[in-house]
């Protein structure tokens, strides 16, 4: 049977490798971890209900990552492994060292949840609510908008910041350097635009 160090060694190196593969995986959706959307069929949906005004109040709330996300649970057990290690190598006898690795748990993972995971969800959802305030937006070509193609549009966002963004026709036509258009969608780092009537 293990002992206990090779215990805490296991266990943290294992919250350590599967936060490290929720990293690298990009497994944000959902309530485990929510810093974003899966993909643009998704970012659609969502600008579609800021359109209409369907998000409810509270809504960064229910972003938030919980107590029982993979993130929350992987960095706990990095603090049980650490803390239970660390009470062992320093003399603590093994029965005590079990409450202390538990209370390690605990405490890395309470701090993380409080002060890293739960601030980068709300500042996610600020800057994706942000966003979806761009749609019906007016903005001038900045940079000609390609057939079937990109080119950039300069805008103000409500709060009067100037605002530059890739951005194509919704109707796939060019549309020439200072012509007036319409914020329509979000798409992936970019603006669908629809050219405004009498631009010309």
């Amino acid at each position: 049977m293990p002992d206990s160090q090779t215990i805490f060694i296991a266990a943290g190196a294992t919250g350590f490798l599967i936060l490290l593969l929720s990293l690298v995986l990009g497994e944000i959706g959902g309530h485990d971890g929510d810093l974003g959307h899966g993909g643009e069929a998704e970012l659609a949906s969502d600008a579609e209900a800021v359109a209409g005004n369907d998000i409810p109040d509270g809504s960064a709330e229910l972003d938030a990552p919980t107590w029982f996300s993979i993130r929350v649970l992987s960095v706990a057990l990095v603090g049980f492994g650490a803390a239970g290690f660390a009470a062992e190598a320093t003399g603590v006898p093994t029965p005590l060292a079990w409450p202390v690795a538990g209370a390690g748990f605990l405490a890395v993972g309470a701090a993380s949840y409080r002060f890293i995971l739960k601030p980068l969800a709300a500042q996610q959802y600020n800057s994706l609510s942000s966003r979806y305030g761009w749609i019906g937006r007016t903005a001038v070509v900045t940079l000609d908008i390609l057939p079937h193609g990109t080119g950039q549009v300069t805008f103000h966002d409500r709060d009067g910041a100037r605002i530059t963004q890739t951005a194509s026709s919704d109707l796939g036509e060019g549309v020439p350097k200072g012509t007036t258009v319409t914020i329509t969608e979000l798409s992936s780092g970019a603006v669908v635009v629809h050219r405004n009537a009498f631009a010309d």
